[in-house]
């Protein structure tokens, strides 16, 4: 008896010492992580559509040092955004567009970088991206 006492002490030990297993979480509105997240996808946002714009956030997983991003942009205040000059306007005439920003981020020393990026996908653009880099596949929709 004394001898299974002392392997479950043991193994209780090993499985407090041994790796930590990460969870995706999502950070909360209004947290620094969640607000320096939407920043380092902003720029590249603004650049396609002219403007400044805002998130209204679908998804926002992080895990680690690596976060995806669901968001619609809209401009601030929540107006629409006009896509007439932009190059989605033929997308959107045929029907082929969501208004959807989906972005695969990582965090470095000098913040959040954008490793994959997609306005107006239709389809599930992420579903390639864990081949593409050492990503936990847990960090996407549906894992």
């Amino acid at each position: 008896m004394r001898l299974a006492a002392g392997f479950l002490v043991i193994l209780g030990l090993l499985a407090a010492t041994g790796p930590a297993h990460a969870q995706v979480t999502t950070p909360p509105r209004g947290s620094p992580l969640r607000s320096a997240i939407l920043d380092g996808l902003r720029p590249m946002v603004e650049a396609e559509v002219g403007g400044p714009v805002e998130f209204v956030v679908d998804d926002l997983r992080v895990l680690g040092e690596w976060a995806f991003a669901l968001v619609t942009p809209q401009r601030p205040g929540g107006g629409a955004i006009p896509y007439t000059y932009t190059r989605y306007q033929a997308r959107i005439d045929a029907g082929v567009f969501d208004n959807q920003a989906t972005a695969l981020l990582r965090q470095t020393p000098d913040g959040w970088l954008v490793y994959e990026y997609e306005l107006g996908a239709t389809d599930l653009p992420w579903v390639v991206w864990g081949d593409r880099y050492p990503v936990p596949w847990e960090v996407f929709p549906g894992r």
